[in-house]
């Protein structure tokens, strides 16, 4: 599989955003492009220098970016495959030059890396460890001072790829693995539509999770308030409503909770007599309207989710 694994070292001024350096190895490890660059509008980036050490004075007589487009461009054409880590990172400073169908072709290797180790190293997808630790964990030993450069970073990342595509293929029983230095295309896109199935799921999951929540219907001196929690109240929250002179009134969980808040509040807007704005208000509400609330149900749609699937 043509592969080209890359890391970028830029500005990191936000939207103003360019590139500084861009390292890209083919497969076999082999350098095929590395160049430092000077930012066409950007002239200052204490925060980033001090990551990665590029100064301005370091790129003062290097090209602008855009003059390697189209080089760069051959590269991508070429490949099957876009390899990095947080490789969303490089991929969004690319898109800034008009490189476009990148995520496509994208796998992150910080992803490979939390599917082999999540459960053993217990930690969560959005809760990664850097390159510096991952590399160190699949046994890559860093040249002094050598990380941070985009060079150095594209070839720690394309030896974690390696390391980690066959604990990955040995933790999922994907398939026997031969004793080969790399895997054919084949095996890899069996190990890319693998690692693409369990994102798809823990995204879902963490979705479901987010979602959920619960309101809490309030007495208050003012009128009804309606609350949104992701939370059970604690006890000191309760004696603060006591010391307010607020009941609770009842709670309901919620499947998704934003999307809840939402329907009852404009179900309930006709009946607002007073408050802040529409999403502190009060209402004046009759047993019927507290039968509703308490009745209140619904479900979580992750349109993401469903859309990936299809």
């Amino acid at each position: 599989m043509h592969i080209a694994c890359l890391d970028t070292e830029s500005t990191s001024t936000g939207i103003s955003n360019e590139i500084l350096e861009l390292s890209i190895l083919n497969e076999q490890g082999a350098l095929i492009h590395n160049q430092l660059y000077k930012p066409k509008k950007v002239h200052k980036w204490h925060y980033a220098e001090r990551v990665h050490g590029i100064t301005p004075e370091m790129v003062a007589d290097k090209p602008y970016f855009v003059k390697h487009i189209p080089k760069v461009q051959k590269i991508f054409d070429k490949s099957e495959m876009i390899l990095g880590f947080a490789v969303d990172n490089d991929i969004r400073v690319l898109e800034k030059y008009g490189f476009q169908n990148l995520p496509e072709k994208a796998m992150d290797v910080r992803d490979l890396y939390w599917a082999v180790f999540h459960e053993e190293k217990d930690f969560d997808y959005y809760h990664v460890p850097r390159l510096v630790i991952c590399a160190e964990e699949c046994g890559y030993v860093w040249r002094d001072g050598s990380a941070h450069s985009a060079a150095a970073d594209a070839e720690a990342t394309l030896f974690c790829f390696n390391h980690l595509i066959r604990k990955f293929v040995e933790k999922y029983h994907l398939f026997e693995l031969q004793d080969k230095p790399h895997l054919s295309t084949e095996e890899i896109n069996i190990v890319w539509d693998y690692l693409r199935k369990l994102l798809r799921e823990e995204r879902h999951n963490k979705a479901v999770e987010k979602a959920k929540g619960m309101l809490y219907l309030v007495d208050t001196p003012q009128g009804y308030a309606i609350y949104a929690r992701k939370r059970p109240l604690t006890e000191e929250d309760q004696e603060r409503f006591k010391e307010k002179n607020r009941k609770i009134i009842s709670v309901v969980e919620l499947a998704d909770s934003q999307k809840g808040y939402e329907d009852l509040l404009a179900r309930f807007a006709p009946k607002m007599i007073g408050g802040e704005n529409y999403y502190k208000a009060f209402y004046q509400l009759d047993n019927q309207d507290i039968e509703l609330f308490k009745n209140y149900t619904n479900e979580f749609i992750d349109e993401a989710y469903l859309e990936e699937q299809n």
